[in-house]
């Protein structure tokens, strides 16, 4: 049996896209130094004048580009037409170029160079029969095979896309062995055709290797060749992006830009890759700018509606790719497949396809290929953009039934097998991928989360499963088993009044082989490296990193339960609920107050977007601020904004808008129509309302005041720069005199009286500072600031309880700042004023889901004072923070044993010992407790 054919040597070719036919814009005319009659100087003349032509469209200078090769036309009618063409093609001026290309046609028809441009625009238009005329006139016309290569891929493009993978196979092979065969294929827009081939070959023969020569030979050796040649760069970069190695594809990109600015298919690939990792705001600028180059970029106008797509508006999607890209091309199955997804994203997949606009779709699709492999591709990866995992699971299958060429659906398909949780099948589905295209990143590293997760232990209940590396986490597995059965599931269930199908999968992730949890967890939800969250979601399974492997420790019960609150409203939803809400009701449900620093960010961006429209999202752009943050800032706010909308829902339109939300949502209804159909409002209004909520909002958290108190006078502004200075390492015998002269001419200010103690604590005058402030402080409004001050130097002075005064002055005139909360707290502790601690260590606790030592507090005081119930609540509150304090259980045993709940605080005190080993007092505490509930479980005598 004969080796499959390859590029020699030892090749590797795996390239460019799935549609990489249109990204070939630019082979190069064809025998274009061709000169009859004339002697060599005008040649030699002639040769430099298209050459630098050829240079300035290269390097993106069409205009001037197009003047050269206009003014050689007399002399070179052929190379200047098809010169002219490309440059008006590049700038999206199709019409321009079929009329110019038609008229050098009618006055040159033995030229198969221009046959061979018309068929290359009438691929890239749809015009599949003009586009199989023009390259067969062509192939007729132009003998040396070299030449041929350009045009033996338009055939090829034309083979697959009539469901020919036979003949196509032939003519990609056939350019691998004319590469092979020829000593030196000099035309680098030749090689171009060839690397393409070549690509495709290796894919469908499975024919990995050729990738690293693709990439590591054949495209440097083509930039030797020419320089200018951007066409190398951004096909390496295409290959790089295909594998996700976005470092090296983001290089390429950046190198083919560097030679070429203005060349649209660039900047759309660079999109791409943004789109990749969803970075929406990035995207639509290398879109906006791929536009601004070339408005007829048909990649750009898809990229535009995956936007869409990306922040769940299948309706926006379809309006764009009906009415900017169908047009470009109303047969291309990259378009197509994704306005099949829009479909299903409002229509929902029907079970039944006949009589459906989906299936009218599908229907067409087919009768024109019955290998439409690119169609359902591109279909699944919309309908994963939409997170409709289910529906993408079946259209992957599709595809790969209808085109096993193909080796891209395999990999997506075990991907999203693993965001359903079947990952069984996953793992056989990305094993077979891995072998056909060893160098894709994302499959890569999820096979190493299912060589991790070969050596996890599972704990099943009713309705979920557990899996859990037994050597970090068993502990925190029980307890996570247990408060999701326990707690979680009654109550959300009830709720939402919806069951989840089968058991829910839930993995907690430690270190392991040289990554840290939070690596193997991004891993496992995404297959890159790095996600900006502890826990994640895709609707049937949940990942999360273990807080025993997290550098601080945080609050595992509260994820679990955000995360469930995805699993129900994704299910209920069929997957249709936009990300704002879901992320809106699961902040909901978490059980905790919203942070005091959400507010004050949101009263920031409040007042920028004053000056600075879209500080603020809406609707249309919420999910960024999810998906793909530009700063901690933009993440917490999308959180903070989706609650808001919740809660505003709730206040304005009743206790059961949300549940109507989520019935419109499960009917398929986009955000407008849940709005118009839940609400009885139209999105504007909707709006407006929301922004007039979020004013209140500020209002009702104090913020406003406080923002005004914080705007100085010039002397107030003085007075900070002086204690700017001094914070800068200035003397402060300077500043201290400064700052005197303003309360000289100002006594009444209490911020320059802050400013002055501030100066003075720096020189160590406690006392002087302590008596300027108490001189300056206004009880009935004090400065916020100055009194804060004044609290901490009293709590620290020779009589705290002094401070308690003060905290109890800043708490009544600041409520919700939990600042003085926090002080309290300190005040109360330091006079063990547990009567007065307990209330406000409770408030803060509300606030804080991560703060164990204010929780162990109180439980010790319900403990003191015998409310066992409460000593249980606050100890279990302890462990949800961190499972292995030997503190926390020793507590919640002694709870229990005090409400009599024997054979549970046994439980505990056996935890308590293991993990403190020498504790004899606790070993003495767990055999009474064992008598005790000995004792009881005996049975009573009649």
């Amino acid at each position: 049996m004969s080796a499959s054919p390859v590029i020699e040597p030892q090749v590797l070719a795996r390239t460019a896209r799935r549609e990489a036919w249109w990204a070939w814009s630019n082979f190069s005319a064809f025998m274009l130094f061709v000169v009859v009659g004339c002697n060599s100087s005008f040649a030699e003349s002639l040769a430099i004048s298209l050459s630098e032509a050829r240079r300035l469209y290269l390097t993106g200078n069409y205009a001037e580009a197009g003047e050269m090769y206009a003014a050689l036309a007399d002399r070179h009618p052929i190379g200047g037409a098809i010169g002219q063409a490309r440059c008006l093609s590049a700038v999206g001026k199709y019409a321009e170029t079929v009329e110019l290309l038609d008229a050098a046609a009618k006055k040159h028809p033995e030229s198969g160079e221009i046959h061979a441009e018309l068929a290359r625009l009438a691929l890239e238009h749809g015009d599949d029969r003009e586009a199989d005329a023009q390259v067969h006139a062509a192939l007729e016309l132009i003998t040396d095979k070299s030449a041929r290569a350009p045009c033996r891929w338009i055939e090829a493009q034309l083979a697959c896309r009539a469901g020919h993978l036979d003949t196509a196979k032939a003519i990609y092979k056939s350019l691998v062995d004319l590469y092979n065969a020829t000593d030196d294929i000099k035309d680098p827009d030749v090689l171009h055709a060839v690397s393409l081939a070549a690509a495709q070959h290796a894919r469908w023969n499975r024919l990995s290797d050729q990738f690293q020569f693709l990439v590591n030979d054949f495209y440097p050796d083509m930039l030797k060749r020419e320089p200018n040649f951007w066409q190398a760069h951004y096909e390496s970069g295409l290959l790089f992006s295909e594998k996700f190695n976005q470092a090296d594809a983001s290089r390429e990109f950046k190198a083919a830009l560097a030679i070429n600015p203005h060349a649209g298919e660039i900047y759309a690939a660079i999109a791409e890759l943004s789109l990749q990792n969803y970075e929406l705001t990035e995207a639509r600028k290398s879109i906006d700018r791929a536009l601004e180059l070339n408005p007829k970029l048909l990649r750009a106008r898809q990229l535009s509606a995956d936007l869409e797509l990306a922040n769940f508006e299948p309706a926006r999607a379809i309006e764009i790719l009906t009415r900017d890209a169908l047009p470009l091309d109303p047969h291309n199955e990259q378009t197509l497949g994704r306005l099949a997804a829009a479909y299903v994203g409002l229509d929902g997949n029907p079970e039944k396809l006949a009589g459906t606009r989906l299936g009218r779709l599908i229907d067409e699709v087919n009768s024109r290929n019955p290998h439409a492999g690119e169609f359902y591709l591109a279909l699944g990866s919309s309908l994963e953009q939409l997170r409709h995992y289910p529906d993408a699971v079946r259209f992957y299958r599709e595809a790969i039934d209808c085109m096993p060429e193909l080796i891209a659906p395999r990999g997506q398909l075990g991907l999203v097998q693993m965001r359903l949780g079947e990952e069984v099948e996953a793992d056989k589905q990305l094993r077979k991928s891995f072998i056909m295209d060893p160098f894709n990143v994302r499959v890569g590293n999820t096979l190493k989360v299912l060589d991790v997760l070969k050596n996890y232990s599972t704990i099943e209940t009713e309705h979920f499963v557990v899996k859990f590396d037994r050597a970090h986490d068993e502990l925190l597995a029980k307890y996570a088993a247990d408060f999701l059965e326990d707690d979680v599931y009654p109550q959300l269930v009830k709720k939402f009044g919806f069951q989840p199908a089968g058991k829910s999968l839930f993995e907690i992730f430690s270190r392991a082989k040289n990554t840290d949890g939070h690596g193997w967890f991004s891993a496992r939800m995404v297959g890159l490296p790095y996600i900006g969250t502890v826990g994640g979601c895709a609707g049937r399974m949940v990942a999360m990193q273990s807080p025993n492997d997290s550098r601080q420790k945080f609050n595992w019960s509260r994820v679990l339960r955000h995360e469930f609150v995805h699993v129900v409203n994704l299910q209920q939803t069929d997957f249709n609920i936009p990300h704002w809400f879901t992320e809106a009701l699961a902040v909901q449900n978490e059980g905790y107050g919203r942070p005091r620093q959400w507010n004050e960010l949101l009263a920031r961006r409040l007042e920028k977007e004053k000056k600075s429209p879209g500080a603020i999202y809406n609707l249309k752009t919420i999910n960024s601020g999810f998906i793909r943050p530009q700063s901690s800032d933009d993440w917490a706010l999308a959180y903070c904004q989706a609650a808001l909308y919740a809660d505003y829902m709730l206040e304005r339109f009743g206790a059961d808008s949300l549940a109507k939300m989520l019935a419109a949502y499960a009917g398929h209804a986009n955000t407008a129509g849940a709005i118009k159909q839940a609400l009885g409002f139209d999105e504007t209004d909707f709006e407006s309302g929301y922004r007039q909520f979020l004013r209140q909002t500020v209002n009702r958290a104090g913020l406003a005041s406080e923002l005004r108190q914080d705007k100085q006078s010039v002397a107030d502004d003085v007075a900070q720069q002086a204690l700017d200075a001094v914070n800068a390492g200035n003397k402060p015998n300077k500043a201290r005199e400064l700052t005197e002269a303003v309360l000289a001419q100002h006594p009444r200010s209490q911020f320059a009286s802050y400013c002055l103690a501030r100066i003075l604590l720096k020189s160590g005058d406690q006392s002087r500072a302590i008596e300027i402030i108490e001189a300056s402080l206004d009880r009935d409004s004090p400065h916020e600031k100055l009194l804060l001050l004044l609290t901490d130097l009293k709590r620290v002075s020779d009589k705290p309880e002094h401070a308690i005064e003060f905290c109890e002055l800043g708490a009544k005139k600041f409520p919700h700042n939990p600042a003085w909360n926090r002080a309290l707290a300190r005040a109360y502790l330091g006079a063990q004023n547990d009567a007065k601690l307990e209330p406000v260590l409770i408030e803060l606790a509300e606030a804080d889901p991560d703060d164990i030592p204010m929780r162990k507090k109180l439980t010790q005081i319900a403990l003191d004072a015998k409310i066992f119930g409460d000593a249980v609540h606050w100890a279990k509150q302890c462990l949800y923070i961190d499972v292995e304090d030997k503190q926390a259980h020793r507590m919640l045993a002694d709870a229990l044993l005090g409400d009599k709940k024997f054979a549970a605080a046994v439980d505990e005190y056996v935890l308590a010992v293991k993990l403190s080993h020498d504790d004899l007092t606790l070993q003495t505490t767990l055999a009474n407790a064992q008598i005790q509930a000995g004792a009881a479980a005996k049975p009573k005598p009649h």
